[in-house]
């Protein structure tokens, strides 16, 4: 799968109809040279809803990005049932068209301070991730990211360097 403007719009980029227009344009070369794989782009659900008459013409799978985290009703215990559940509103984002729906950035972060009941920590992760993989949603998920960001900045709850979670897959 070949993933272009990974949250473009989300942030600021560019349009939705230049994103639209950016993919078609990588598609027809990628598919020029021999590659038939799926194309799409992929944003926070609520973006990609916003946009989904634009984006889902140029994309061959509907994607999107949910870190539960960020939703500050949701707990560590919760985040398994609450990605499975984003993951069945994606299944009906494009109108008119079936398309395979994938989550492509998805964790937990293992420091940090809370967002309401979303409280990070190591164990906090342990619990999300293993909901997350045990879910509905666990076969087509990508876990954002194997080791921690640390060239990142860290974010409004210090959170964004800290969703490496590849240890929790290691024993």
């Amino acid at each position: 799968m070949i993933v272009i403007g990974n949250e473009a719009l989300f942030n600021n980029h560019c349009s939705a109809p230049s994103l639209a227009a950016f993919i078609a344009e990588a598609r027809s070369i990628f598919r020029a040279a021999g590659y038939t794989g799926p194309i799409t782009t992929a944003e926070p659900l609520d973006v990609f809803i916003q946009h989904n008459t634009t984006l889902c013409p140029v994309s061959d799978v509907a994607a999107a990005n949910v870190h539960p985290f960020f939703n500050p009703h949701i707990s560590a215990h919760q985040a398994g049932s609450f990605v499975a559940s984003q993951l069945k509103l994606l299944e009906e984002v494009c109108p008119g068209e079936k398309k395979e729906a994938w989550i492509l950035e998805t964790g937990w972060p293992s420091r940090g301070s809370p967002n309401g009941k979303a409280v990070p920590g190591r164990w906090e992760q342990r619990v999300a991730v293993e909901g997350i993989t045990r879910g509905a949603a666990g076969r087509r998920s990508a876990f954002f990211g194997f080791v921690d960001d640390e060239w990142k900045e860290e974010g409004e709850w210090g959170v964004e360097r800290s969703f490496g979670c590849g240890a929790l897959f290691a024993g």
